[in-house]
């Protein structure tokens, strides 16, 4: 135990390293000493004193490049209404274990739906923390895992959260790492912490990973989740609603059970009752598309430029310096929040390293050209 103890901390400070070296860097937030830092951060624009020139050093400042380089993904009308339903019902379902649903976030690549997932979380464990006056010990409101490399074996799926929780200690070695007879049965630990951490909410990204019957197999797992410990679900990813409801088919076996019951009502002589919607049909989702272009009643569009220039840390940023080229940047990508979130921080980048410190076309240009034709 004292040497699980040991490793969990050398990994735990290695992690915080990382997290300061590298603002917001991704991968650690499948771990619990990610995640936290993650919930914590407060990101704040390097400070402009006004009417002051850019100092000799500022095309070399590490600092307000790396800035730059992560710019928040802005929220939209989409994203706001469904970070305020899911948190809202992650506390509705705290007194409750029965009634519990999935959510479901959809949608085409590039559309901000891991961003959003994760902005739910994080917004769900300040408030959950909040409503407790303030972080208490051994609690883990929020678990954040994405879906295994090999999603078959349910066991994958539990070294995830072992993995989150650091219930896994580290290979000391290739050979380790390559037994594969290590990869015991977690789920007994798994379930006491989850349990005694009280945890309320299961982030699960990349669903897309998942073949329906991947899903299947690991799905009643979930239920047991969602039905003895109230933990609420939601599930990421391009095609996860399709998914989930062919999971749930083959999971429960409900096409051969509706068939039965049609043939034997059919036997009795009595008509089949109309078809109420099933449970996965009833399925929350959350569609996430390519954002249009500006219409006469939706200036979304504009809205988020606004948000993506308010973010903007430049000595010499014009007024409308995004809104100005909305029609070129939302031809350049498509409305893809991805695509546009990298263009506009790699030419603020280009305008910090050129001297510029302005976004024109000339940025626009060179940063949309990093993209590929």
């Amino acid at each position: 135990m004292k040497a699980s103890v040991e490793l969990r901390n050398k990994r735990e400070a290695r992690l915080r390293q990382q997290l300061q070296d590298t603002p917001m860097r991704p991968l650690p937030l499948f771990q619990l000493t990610g995640w936290t830092h993650f919930v914590d951060e407060e990101v704040e624009p390097p400070a402009l004193a006004p009417g002051s020139s850019p100092a000799a050093d500022r095309k070399e400042d590490e600092q307000a490049i790396a800035y730059h380089r992560h710019l928040r993904m802005v929220p939209t009308d989409a994203m706001t209404h469904m970070q305020d339903m899911v948190v809202k019902a992650v506390h509705g379902n705290s007194g409750r274990r029965d009634g519990l649903m999935d959510h479901v976030i959809d949608g085409p690549a590039g559309t901000g739906k891991t961003c959003l997932l994760r902005a739910i979380g994080r917004t769900a464990q300040r408030e959950i923390e909040a409503a407790t006056n303030g972080r208490r010990a051994n609690t883990i409101p929020v678990v954040h895992i994405t879906t295994p490399a090999d999603p078959e074996p349910r066991v994958n799926w539990l070294w995830e959260i072992g993995s989150y929780l650091g219930l896994n200690p580290e290979p000391k070695s290739l050979a380790e790492v390559l037994e594969m007879r290590r990869h015991q049965d977690v789920t007994l630990p798994v379930n006491y912490v989850l349990e005694t951490a009280q945890t309320r909410l299961l982030l699960i990204d990349d669903i897309d990973r998942a073949s329906p019957q991947h899903l299947a197999n690991v799905l009643p797992y979930f239920d047991y989740l969602r039905n003895k410990l109230g933990i609420s679900l939601i599930f990421c990813g391009t095609g996860a609603s399709h998914r989930l409801h062919q999971a749930r088919i083959l999971a429960g076996d409900l096409t051969r059970v509706s068939e039965e019951n049609r043939v034997r009502l059919k036997q009795a002589d009595r008509p089949a009752e109309p078809v109420s919607p099933s449970p996965t049909a009833l399925l929350p989702v959350t569609w996430l598309h390519p954002l249009p272009l500006d219409t006469k009643d939706d200036e979304t569009f504009r809205r988020v430029l606004a948000s993506f220039e308010a973010d903007l840390s430049l000595y010499r940023l014009e007024e409308n310096a995004l809104s100005t080229h909305a029609v070129t940047l939302h031809q350049r990508t498509g409305g893809y929040f991805k695509a546009l979130a990298y263009v506009i921080s790699t030419a603020a980048v280009i305008a910090i390293r050129s001297g510029s410190e302005n976004i024109t076309m000339k940025e626009i240009n060179a940063a949309t050209a990093q993209l590929g034709p």
